[in-house]
């Protein structure tokens, strides 16, 4: 066996037991003139103190979308081009929904959005939504964003599947590796 596949199958395997060690990407479609909600949650026993918390959704390192820090939204630092087209669900904030409505979809739009929360004590979490973006007449399905802020049942954003794929990846590698050492 050849040196280089010996360090390939750690790697491989860390993917398999670690998935969180990899970013993953949540996919979400919107048509042009819509609104979309884009996901970002973090799993809390209980209701979390906003106040310590600092959100931000940006694209790339540069752009900001929204920004909501020590308890308050700060839109006087966010992008013009989004200027009174974000939000985010204030009364879902404690129980760690940092999902962001976007309304007036453009094709500008469409990107890869990083949802960063900050807390002193857990640090920094990241969540990555690409947001794909398709004009009117491409339009296949219909699809109903709920003004609570739940994600259940928005087919535009179809949520974390990262367990199914890491899932597949690892059973499809196995099967692999197993080929190739008999």
């Amino acid at each position: 066996m050849n040196r280089e596949h010996i360090l390939w199958i750690p790697s491989y395997l860390l993917l398999c037991f670690f998935p969180g060690a990899v970013p993953h990407t949540v996919l979400c479609h919107a048509v042009s003139g819509d609104t979309v909600i884009l996901p970002c949650a973090i799993k809390t026993p209980g209701k979390l103190a906003i106040s310590d918390y600092s959100i931000y959704w940006q694209i790339n390192s540069s752009l900001v979308v929204h920004v909501f820090y020590k308890g308050k939204d700060r839109l006087t630092e966010q992008s013009r081009r989004y200027h009174n087209r974000t939000r985010l669900f204030l009364d879902q904030l404690e129980h760690g929904n940092f999902s962001l409505m976007l309304s007036g979809v453009e094709p500008t739009d469409e990107a890869v959005y990083t949802c960063i929360s900050r807390n002193r004590v857990t640090g920094a979490r990241k969540t990555y939504v690409k947001l794909n973006v398709s004009s009117p007449d491409n339009q296949l399905t219909e699809r109903n964003v709920m003004p609570s802020g739940h994600m259940d049942g928005l087919p535009n954003c179809p949520g974390d599947t990262m367990d199914v794929d890491i899932l597949v990846f690892c059973s499809h590698f196995l099967m692999v590796l197993v080929v190739w050492i008999l």
